[in-house]
């Protein structure tokens, strides 16, 4: 039975004007979840981040109560007092994937108060905390802690009367499920806990850069623990991967391929710091059979690029965008291995003319055109060379010219992106030339294919390298009926994919942005 404590030690309340933003301004950066889960993902990533053995969650539907307790390191004095600062946080950035006291912040605004209970090495005590108009009074009470028996902390949600029955024994394994999954696999989660999980038939181990939760790690709710079976198990083919920066290995983790279809819970590659899946994404990728497509990465250095919500990765973050890129490449790859790559058609008409024309646009546009020209692509290049074979400029080899006979690849030597990639030859097709091949890196251009993908709504869709047009969309259906037509319909549809593409990776995206970039692209692509 908890024992109540009459005397406060300290008394406080959170700033003025406080109720506007624990009711609307932090509520606001978790659109993507509904108030009281984004209060249990919180209250869970906090108890992570005191890197706990234990996580345990109990809900009294009756009495209202949801309690969230950890066996943690707790909280000292300064650090308990922070907590109920609401425009403060006693994470360090890039450390942590909680921000200290939001769940309970968040949790405010349905609950009739929020208790607090922390112990660790040099302090114990508890706090009382309420929402009362616009202000948040809290008292705390050193050296007593009514139910907790241990290291640790333990927050005790009491529910209004409309909130009593919004959470289920169901719901809240579902909750963890979602975002932790990871820690909830038993074979995962040996990669948090130093032990190495087995990822692929041959035995093959993999291992986080360094362990997270050393001591291992449990969660149980309502007196029963939530364990999920390995998602390996369910899957026919693997793949590991390996993400670098500077050389040095920053994530980990596989692509999979189940026997049978997934349920869309885990249809996707789930990107993730420390156990939490910040994001399920097919890297900008339409590949076939999507349904019995997975993953797992565990990237805990993108815990920088992390939104507050937590379900996404922060828009024109160079950490994110970099990760981005190397894997994306590694999943096409994969993809094409396994035969499961998106399959564009042949293009027809020839659209060598369309692509020069939209990159010589954004060369002059670099408002839209920087943004995209990150991107990489090898081709393999023809160089001059008196010992080498009879080449000509064609089948997607570009022949290049070299300042002396079988240099071959000094200083200063031009690359010239050939046909496929829309631009001029350097020199006339079908001339008969002695060259060596050599793969190059070539940047700056954009590609373009085409589709048949009647499910989808979209005209276009840009992966980061190619505009992909879909030639099963209404609009273009109407179009081919008129050659001036379809052509600016074509361009019309690469465009609006480009901006999009863009907004997707601008920090502060805006209609007005959007209709600017759309014009000025329309009044380049007129002049020309």
């Amino acid at each position: 039975m908890m024992r109540i404590f009459k005397r406060p030690s300290y008394e406080a309340k959170s700033e003025a004007d406080v109720g506007q933003l624990i009711r609307v301004v932090i509520p606001r950066q978790y659109r993507s979840l509904e108030l009281q889960n984004a209060s249990l993902v919180e209250l869970i990533a906090n108890a992570l981040d005191a890197k706990p053995s234990l996580i345990e969650i109990n809900l009294d539907r009756v009495k209202g109560v949801l309690e969230v307790t950890d066996n943690g390191a707790g909280m000292d004095k300064t650090d308990f007092i922070k907590y109920h600062n609401v425009v403060a946080t006693t994470k360090g950035k890039g450390s942590t994937i909680g921000f200290a006291g939001q769940g309970a912040k968040l949790a405010l605004n349905f609950c009739l108060k929020v208790v607090t209970e922390t112990w660790s090495t040099s302090y114990e005590g508890y706090s009382e905390w309420q929402l009362r108009g616009n202000e948040a009074p809290y008292q705390i009470y050193d050296r007593q802690t009514p139910s907790l028996n241990h290291f640790g902390t333990k927050v005790m949600l009491y529910l209004d009367d409309k909130n009593k029955g919004f959470y289920t024994e169901d719901s809240i394994k579902q909750v963890i499920s979602e975002h932790y999954f990871p820690l909830l696999d038993s074979e995962l989660l040996k990669a948090y806990t130093g032990e190495s999980p087995i990822l692929s038939d041959s035995r093959t181990t993999l291992k986080i850069y360094k362990s997270i939760y050393k001591k291992g790690l449990k969660f149980i709710v309502n007196g029963k623990e939530v364990l999920k079976e390995p998602v390996q198990n369910v899957l026919n083919r693997k793949k590991e991967v390996s993400i670098a920066v500077y050389k040095k290995p920053k994530a980990n983790g596989f692509f999979g391929l189940a026997k049978d279809g997934l349920p869309e819970s885990l249809q996707g590659i789930a990107i993730c710091t420390y156990g939490k899946v910040i994001e399920r994404t097919w890297f900008k990728k339409e590949p076939r059979d999507k349904q019995a497509i997975t993953g797992w990465i565990e990237a805990p250095y993108l815990i920088e690029a992390v939104t507050t919500d937590k379900c996404n990765f922060m828009k024109g973050n160079k950490l994110w965008e970099g990760f981005f890129r190397k894997t994306q490449a590694e999943f096409a790859k994969w993809l094409e291995e396994i035969g499961l790559s998106e399959k564009l058609l042949e293009r027809k008409p020839d659209l060598s003319n369309l692509e020069r024309e939209i990159n010589s646009i954004l060369k002059n546009l670099p408002e839209l055109g920087l943004a995209l020209f990150g991107s990489k692509a090898k081709a393999d290049v023809a160089i001059r060379n008196k010992d080498g074979d009879p080449r000509k400029q064609e089948n997607g080899i570009q022949l290049i010219p070299v300042g002396e006979e079988g240099g071959g690849g000094g200083g200063g030597v031009p690359i010239y992106p050939g046909p496929e990639l829309g631009q001029a030859p350097t020199i006339e097709s079908g001339n008969d030339t002695s060259a060596i091949i050599k793969p190059r890196t070539i940047r700056g251009n954009i590609r373009l294919g085409q589709e048949e993908n009647p499910d989808s709504e979209k005209e276009a869709r840009f992966d980061g390298e190619t505009v992909i047009i879909n030639v099963s969309h209404p609009a273009y259906k109407r179009a081919e009926k008129d050659k001036l037509v379809l052509n600016y319909h074509q361009v019309k549809s690469i465009a609006l994919s480009l901006i999009e593409f863009n907004l997707d990776n601008d920090p502060e995206p805006s209609y007005q942005k959007a209709f600017e970039l759309s014009q000025k692209f329309f009044t380049l692509w007129g002049k020309q």
